[in-house]
């Protein structure tokens, strides 16, 4: 066996619906992929094929994670002989901010967790708990979505409640941190520190957030307690009156249960559209509920975008990340419309081709397009800590 196996890391991200993969050899990404429609219709993607994943409608992340392991194999990675498996956890609470090797009693206090993002944290225990059961003697390590906000301050992250609800852990955590923080990373490594001195960072996919970054560190964001609060996405409303959620309850009669399946499955752009939470759908079909759908999630979009610039005390850079933010020209021509007061001219044949730098000459700040890389993210935490245990 090759030294480059012998030190391979696997890197897992559980999604609702999805377990994508990464295996890295240093830092050469070997191979990558997904499960995809897990629970529904599972599709097996390696590399730049695929297939049907031979699994059950029923299968679970765990199902999931031995049909991956079962394609390692066959390009001659055995699960045991791995250096460690990342993982990627949503919601690290008030406990981690930094990431940690998994153990017993990690792995508890990070159960205990799993109320807080419902339709995350659950499945990344999943994956754990699968790994553990087919590689028992490979380092785990949890690296948390909400870490990279520790640095907001009190100020930003502390809601106007009593002290002992605050204490309890009732309080703005912010999410996507993985990614903010692989974006942080390339804006630097590409165009030196100043790009991250004042960047507003937009992670638009399925699930959206806004980023405020001083100088390299997260000042505040628009996800709070939970990943349900900020921006409008795929199937959740974003920010929203709390009154309506009582009067939801008290004049619609709706259950909790009832309550979180609307605010995390049912709003969003599918409410808005009726059709779909799927922007380029939206794009195709273009009818006027489609177009409203993007009109609104563009601008209250940029809306937050304004109350972040003053959190940054002004705007340097703009990045546009996650699957809407690096595919869609339109959902990012339609918020950048909105925030030409601050100097900002987007050049409109480099944003049609998804270029990665998008403004103008004449533009105040640049408008980056960076590729997410969560993985990349979790590989560099996983790489520190393995050489931190061998010091």
């Amino acid at each position: 066996m090759s030294v480059a196996r012998e030190r391979c890391v696997l890197v897992l991200n559980a999604g609702s619906s999805s377990l994508k993969f990464a295996l890295f050899a240093g830092d050469e990404r070997l191979h990558h992929g997904q499960v995809e429609g897990i629970g529904t219709r599972p599709r097996f993607l390696f590399g730049e094929e695929s297939s049907a994943a031979d699994l059950a409608p029923t299968a679970r992340h765990g199902e999931a994670l031995a049909r991956i392991l079962q394609a390692l194999r066959a390009c001659g990675i055995e699960p045991a002989e791995l250096a460690a498996c990342g993982h990627r956890l949503v919601h690290g609470g008030m406990r981690f901010i930094a990431p940690t090797v998994i153990d017993a009693e990690r792995l508890a206090q990070i159960n205990a967790l799993r109320e807080l993002a419902p339709l995350h944290n659950g499945f990344g225990l999943d994956a754990i708990e699968a790994m553990a059961a087919a590689a028992p003697g490979v380092p785990q390590i949890a690296c948390f979505d909400t870490a990279f906000h520790s640095t907001v301050p009190d100020v930003a992250s502390r809601f106007a409640l009593p002290a002992e609800l605050h204490a309890a852990g009732y309080r703005r955590f912010g999410f996507h941190g993985l990614n903010f923080e692989h974006l942080t990373a390339t804006l630097t490594e590409r165009a030196g520190p100043a790009a991250t001195e004042r960047l507003l960072a937009f992670h638009l996919g399925n699930g959206c957030s806004l980023c405020a970054i001083r100088d390299g560190g997260s000042v505040a964001t628009t996800m709070g307690y939970s990943t349900l609060d900020g921006l409008v996405m795929g199937t959740r409303c974003g920010s929203i009156d709390p009154g309506v959620l009582l009067a939801l309850q008290r004049q619609q009669g709706l259950s909790l249960d009832a309550l979180e399946a609307l605010l995390y499955r049912g709003s969003g752009l599918l409410a808005l559209s009726g059709l779909s939470s799927d922007v380029r759908e939206l794009e195709r079909c273009d009818t006027e509920a489609c177009r409203f759908a993007i009109e609104h999630f563009c601008y209250w979009a940029a809306r937050h975008a304004g109350s972040l610039a003053v959190a940054l005390g002004g705007v340097n850079s703009i990045a546009f990340t996650g699957g809407i933010g690096c595919g869609s020209a339109r959902v990012r021509a339609g918020i950048v419309s909105h925030l030409e007061w601050l100097g900002i001219e987007l050049d409109p044949e480099h944003n049609a081709r998804h270029a990665e730098m998008i403004a103008t000459r004449q533009s105040r700040c640049p408008v980056w397009v960076i590729a997410a890389d969560e993985e990349r993210a979790i590989l560099r935490h996983v790489q520190a800590l393995l050489e931190t245990h061998r010091g």
